[in-house]
């Protein structure tokens, strides 16, 4: 193939980057509307276009991007990116209203302020409305058509109202039990507990470790922000059940002493009825600053 002709299709990266957010084939055709095998074909032939591998496999899962991958994952985001920003101008120029938003308030942290930058280039006359609350009212407020798109947070089975088909998965991480480092609140008996209120995910899955293993916990810090988790933490008061991607210095996973944990998965859905074109595209930025770095 001569050089001038070289070229990737967006298609192709567009089914890279939904596989390594969506942590698999299967989610990603999902995701993307398309037969699993159709994406097989489009990854291979963007490996035969590069001639290299872009994927880790490992028992027929995928492990993640090879080194070769992440460096063409940059591309790909940029790409695609550039390419969604340019329809998105000639395709709904006039766009306009309000777009309801409820999300977790890590990623108000976290992610928000790119995702909000980009948007705002995006839709200029689209003004969005955020909520922050725990994932069982976000998911009350979708269902109920109060919301345009809710990302949430769930841990194992719970909560019951984010297991529908309607929920996708953006995310996937380990959950930790952390306390801070030189500190002794692992070894309390009664194990000392740092959470968010009644109706947290993340306090509902170390209750119910700590039950299933035959240990008690005392909940010695009650918060509403990770900001004041964290201070809980690092004071060395108790132990908080959190994401790894929540830990800061000074803080240190504890999970080779204590009960296993599920693994925490963030999860996003639109409201009832028809997706809003302008939701489409604020879950689509969510996803990507959220599958940098892998």
């Amino acid at each position: 193939m001569s050089w001038h002709t070289r070229h990737l299709e967006l298609d192709w990266l567009r089914a890279l980057v939904t596989i390594v957010d969506c942590g698999g084939f299967s989610a990603a055709a999902e995701q993307l509307g398309r037969s699993q095998s159709a994406i097989s074909l489009q990854i291979k032939r963007l490996e035969d276009t590069v001639g290299q591998p872009v994927l880790r496999r490992s028992q027929g899962r995928v492990d993640g991007p090879t080194s070769e991958g992440r460096v063409l994952l940059d591309y790909a985001r940029r790409m695609l990116r550039l390419n969604d920003e340019a329809w998105a101008c000639f395709a709904q120029p006039q766009m306009a209203g309000r777009l309801r938003l409820g999300l977790p308030e890590e990623l108000m942290e976290q992610v928000f302020a790119p995702v909000q930058a980009a948007f705002a280039r995006l839709y200029p006359r689209v003004s969005l409305s955020v909520r922050c609350d725990l994932s069982v009212r976000l998911a009350a407020l979708a269902e109920a058509g109060e919301l345009d798109l809710a990302l949430a947070k769930r841990v194992g089975e719970q909560p019951a109202s984010l297991s529908g088909e309607a929920w996708r998965v953006l995310r996937r991480e380990p959950l930790h039990w952390f306390d801070a480092e030189g500190s002794n609140a692992r070894d309390g008996r009664p194990l000392p507990l740092a959470v968010f209120h009644e109706g947290c995910v993340f306090r509902g899955a170390a209750l119910s470790a700590l039950h299933d293993a035959g240990l008690s916990g005392e909940v010695r810090f009650v918060g509403s922000s990770i900001g004041a988790m964290r201070h809980a933490v690092l004071a060395g008061l108790a132990l908080a059940p959190l994401p790894a991607s929540l830990a800061t210095p000074g803080m240190r996973s504890a999970n080779d002493s204590l009960p296993p944990l599920p693994a925490c998965e963030l999860v996003a859905r639109y409201g009832v009825g028809e997706p809003h074109p302008a939701a489409e595209r604020l879950w689509g930025l969510f996803a990507e600053q959220l599958g940098k770095g892998m």
